[in-house]
């Protein structure tokens, strides 16, 4: 999961559809933040190459920074991370993910939040205690 997280954001980072796509389950439903989508949700991998394409003409040229990828059970994780423009940060984000049985996302739901208000809001388990 911290490889597929990690890679997910680095090609967003690049705005490369065709990685995005080779990570994606055939029937992904994407829902990015409203920073990077004119849709609220992106359907299969021609919705991904569509989102990419609407990156492209977008005036914002932000990039993600990971802070973390953790596993919430078998098949979903969240990606903790910042957005950054011009290489400042701008907000705190979250990428929520769900894996098929073969490891193809099948859903990501991304968010303009931090760690505390997804946990606030149910979406990510409070950290154990002996967890650093």
């Amino acid at each position: 999961m911290e490889a597929i997280g990690h890679r997910f954001i680095d090609a967003f980072n690049r705005r490369d559809a065709e990685d995005l796509v080779a990570l994606a389950d055939p029937h992904i439903e994407f829902h990015p933040t409203p920073l990077v989508g004119a849709r609220r949700v992106y359907h299969g991998h021609d919705g991904l190459r569509r989102w990419v394409a609407e990156l492209g003409t977008s005036e914002i040229k932000h990039q993600v920074r990971v802070r973390e990828v953790r596993p919430l059970d078998e098949s979903r994780f969240v990606v903790l991370s910042e957005v950054l423009l011009d290489g400042e940060l701008v907000s705190p984000s979250a990428t929520l993910a769900r894996l098929n049985e073969t490891g193809g996302i099948v859903e990501a739901r991304a968010y303009l939040s931090d760690e505390q208000i997804l946990t606030q809001i149910g979406l990510v388990r409070e950290r154990s205690a002996g967890r650093a």
